[in-house]
């Protein structure tokens, strides 16, 4: 049911709720719409009551023509709600799917302590991957100079050398590249726009979109996901891990890959990008069936960077 539909019924209709509750759970977004869409015309029912209060001169003040005034009100009030009311709905619904996680609006990747760093060089990130200092210092103007002229988007390069140190010291216990790794946080969050958030804003520091099972004994946060079923891509409210820190999210993703064995073909792929990707696919870590594509894709930009 779409939400025109939904609001078109009269106000009496008893089968609504029925039908907001059936519409909740084949499409959330639409269904907070509504409901913010209902708070709008409650309260302006409110107003209207209060209108009522003090009637004209005239006015037949029956039992019967009190209710079918009521009715006729509350029949009014949905239509001015139609048609685009106070404007409360909007930033109410928008308030609502922020915090169910459901809202296509970009967020911007918050760091684990306090900010992520600025731009870096290429210097530094040759330090992170641990070459001599004196190597990558040598290479600080060059490098300099390189950066400005690949135009690299400032974002993501922040976003590898924020993530770069944990990636490490997964990638050691995997026995892969720590670029496959970051690529893989950049693919499921959006570089860091798509971070997954608490009712309140807090976030989950789920980098690589891992659900809550049954055996997760940590926090968890839901959020609006797509999977795929028979090729075909549906939208669903999944509960997934939340964390305290980045760190603590490299760490549970390391100890997932290394120890479940349906991804035992990932482990010592080193810099192979592609059959590192396919062995994730293959073992069921998503059901887009472009996954391991689009991994190795990022992967190989990230180690261009």
């Amino acid at each position: 049911m779409s939400l025109s539909a939904s609001s078109n019924r009269l106000v009496m209709d008893p089968s609504a709720t029925d039908a907001l509750a059936d519409l909740s759970r084949k499409d959330p977004k639409t269904a907070m719409k509504a409901v913010a869409g209902q708070f709008e015309a409650l309260l302006l029912n409110q107003l209207m009551s209060a209108m009522r209060e003090n009637p004209l001169g005239g006015e037949d003040d029956s039992s019967e023509m009190s209710t079918y005034r009521g009715m006729y009100d509350e029949q009014l009030v949905q239509g001015m709600e139609q048609n685009g009311g106070m404007g409360l709905s909007d930033m109410l619904s928008k308030q609502l799917l922020r915090a169910a996680n459901l809202s296509d609006e970009q967020q911007v990747l918050p760091p684990a302590s306090s900010s992520l760093p600025v731009p870096v060089s290429s210097a530094r990130l040759q330090q992170a991957y641990g070459l001599p200092a004196s190597s990558a210092a040598s290479t600080a103007t060059t490098a300099s100079t390189a950066d400005a002229a690949a135009n690299l988007p400032a974002d993501k390069q922040a976003f590898v050398a924020a993530l770069l140190p944990s990636a490490q010291r997964a990638a050691a216990k995997l026995g892969v590249s720590p670029d496959v790794l970051v690529a893989h946080a950049a693919l499921e969050t959006g570089w860091g726009q798509r971070m997954l958030r608490q009712p309140d804003g807090q976030n989950s520091f789920n980098l690589f979109g891992i659900k809550a099972g049954g055996s997760w004994q940590g926090g968890t946060v839901a959020a609006l996901t797509t999977e795929y079923q028979a090729g075909k891509a549906k939208k669903q409210v999944d509960n997934f891990r939340a964390y305290q820190s980045y760190a603590q999210a490299f760490d549970d993703y390391a100890q997932l890959i290394e120890n479940n064995p349906r991804y035992r073909q990932a482990l010592n792929q080193g810099s192979d990008f592609g059959a590192y990707a396919q062995a994730l696919q293959q073992g069921g870590y998503a059901t887009d069936p472009a996954y391991a594509a689009k991994l190795q894709s990022v992967a190989k930009y990230v180690a261009a960077l």
